[in-house]
């Protein structure tokens, strides 16, 4: 079902906004290596989720794994600090910006009852990508499944 989601996303616009991405990411092109995995989340948002990575290192310790540390997670903070400043105001408000508009117009398209099934999935996924516009540094692209079991984890460590 995440295929036939993905494919619809691709050609009702998705292969637009993974372009945006990639182009702000070539622009931006010494922080391109670690926009990856958010341009490939955006040209195929379904099936996949955004948690930050505090979280998956939080539940890779839990179940007796070792975090891995990617090159941009062993700089410093203000390192990351910069980045997400960088893109937030270059590329990541008209982004985010973008996101919530063509979300609401995706709203707007299912008031004919019948475009519900394709529009109300794509404004969700626009507005799940919202927030990963604003800020990409920090989050990582999960699979749905880990993602839940992610925030199980979580939820059950503060029980």
């Amino acid at each position: 079902m995440t295929l036939l989601a993905n494919i619809i996303w691709f050609v009702l616009g998705g292969f637009f906004v993974g372009l945006l991405y990639l182009l702000g990411a070539i622009i931006l092109f010494p922080l391109l290596p670690f926009l990856l995995p958010m341009i490939g989340y955006s040209f195929w948002p379904f099936g996949r989720r955004p948690v930050s990575k505090q979280a998956v290192n939080a539940y890779k310790q839990a179940n007796g794994q070792e975090p891995d540390p990617d090159d941009f997670e062993t700089a410093g903070g203000v390192v990351k600090f910069l980045a997400n400043v960088v893109w937030l105001l270059t590329f990541g408000w008209m982004l985010a910006i973008s996101h919530l508009l063509w979300g609401l117009m995706n709203l707007i398209a299912c008031l004919p009852i019948i475009t519900i099934p394709i529009c109300l999935p794509n404004a969700m996924a626009h507005f799940k990508l919202a927030p990963v516009a604003l800020t990409p540094f920090g989050v990582k692209i999960v699979p749905t499944a880990l993602a839940e079991e992610i925030d199980l984890e979580h939820a059950k460590a503060k029980l």
